[in-house]
């Protein structure tokens, strides 16, 4: 069988979805009797080869996302019919609905759809036209959580039968690091405090950051710790930015920006306990990451993140940060609690692995197939 990924997201800072598609890809390249090609853009085409993947080498236009968008309409199934391709995933939300072979696409969640004001206008624009076409156009439509399946469903109740949920996968590497020698350069690398808790992930409204600040000012009033927000500024973040500066505690409150992906382990190991208050989370891989490196983890009940994490997290409902500050100083104070949530979270993520994930959505390209 032979599959096209679409990957012309791959290579920029990393986000969630742009790390789950390269650690899919990867997995999908150690599956036998699957040839996989990679549509990625000149800048990408030797890191897919290193991971054993064919490149299928796009325009260079296409690393500037008005390109991407442009080719992937209007070029892009020309050319993978040209070269035999006749299976197509689109592991970013995203099918060409000219596409004439068979297609498969990945939706982590429909947040620019049910709440446009937490995104770039330019998304809710292009999402709302395009997103329900690729829905539409594919075979078979790969939701990575229950709270995303019935999402799709209850908004689009015709393409129920073609729902599959395949949960994602936590790369190897996020392992717990005891070394104190790594710990310590990743510490000096982003100058990082002792004793810290971590949010990590875009800077952006649906990340809730006032309220965990709001959260973190009445903590740090009895506990001798630091907040760290990590994660590259993204849209609408400057009244985020501006509480930051203007919190009281701003002296202890650390924004070290995007963190490389070699480094999260070590930062993962090195925090006290992750905090993903968000308001909604089609997935949340940090919580899931920090897990399988033995930190303890609080999560709202925003999305998907109790369905996912909560097993083996704190669940601080939403919208108190009185309630959040409340679970922060619980879980700082008490080790036994904190011991035991590490354990539990570290058993929850080693069932997520990516060659099981591969294996699945394969499974799904034979039956969007027919075979």
């Amino acid at each position: 069988m032979r599959v096209a990924i679409d990957g012309l997201v791959l290579g920029g800072a990393g986000s969630g979805v742009e790390r789950a598609v390269e650690q899919m890809a990867g997995a999908m390249a150690c599956i036998d009797g699957l040839e996989v090609g990679l549509v990625c853009t000149p800048a990408y085409a030797e890191r897919a080869r290193a991971a054993g993947l064919q490149p299928l080498v796009a325009p260079a236009c296409t690393q500037s996302r008005a390109g991407r968008i442009l080719f992937e309409q209007l070029l892009m199934s020309g050319r993978l019919r040209k070269q035999a391709w006749p299976l197509l995933h689109g592991p970013a939300y995203i099918v060409p609905p000219m596409f004439r072979g068979v297609s498969v696409v990945t939706v982590y969640d429909l947040i620019a759809l049910q709440y446009p004001q937490w995104c770039k206008v330019s998304n809710v624009a292009h999402f709302r036209f395009m997103l329900p076409a690729s829905m539409a156009a594919a075979g078979i439509i790969i939701a990575p959580s229950q709270t995303v399946a019935d999402s799709i469903c209850n908004a689009f109740p015709r393409l129920a039968p073609k729902v599959r949920l395949v949960h994602l996968g936590i790369g190897e590497q996020f392992r717990r690091v005891d070394d104190a020698g790594q710990i310590e350069q990743v510490r000096r690398r982003y100058c990082l405090p002792e004793r810290f808790v971590l949010c990590l992930g875009n800077i952006e409204p649906r990340k809730n950051l006032p309220a965990v600040v709001a959260a973190f000012e009445q903590v740090v009033e009895s506990e001798d710790v630091h907040l760290v927000i990590a994660g590259p500024k993204a849209w609408k973040c400057r009244s985020i930015r501006r509480r930051i500066a203007q919190s009281p505690r701003t002296d202890r409150i650390h924004m070290p920006g995007n963190i490389a992906e070699a480094d999260l382990p070590a930062l993962y190991s090195m925090s006290a306990l992750l905090v993903q208050w968000s308001l909604y989370e089609g997935v949340g891989l940090p919580p899931l990451e920090a897990m399988a490196c033995g930190t303890p983890t609080i999560v709202s009940d925003g999305g998907a993140l109790a369905e996912l994490a909560g097993q083996a997290a704190e669940i601080v409902p939403l919208p108190d940060p009185e309630a959040l500050a409340d679970g922060i100083l619980r879980l700082l104070r008490d080790e036994m609690r904190r011991k035991q949530i590490a354990k539990d979270g570290a058993r929850l993520a080693a069932r997520w692995t990516w060659p099981d994930h591969a294996r699945r959505v394969a499974g799904l390209y034979k039956e969007a197939s027919g075979g």
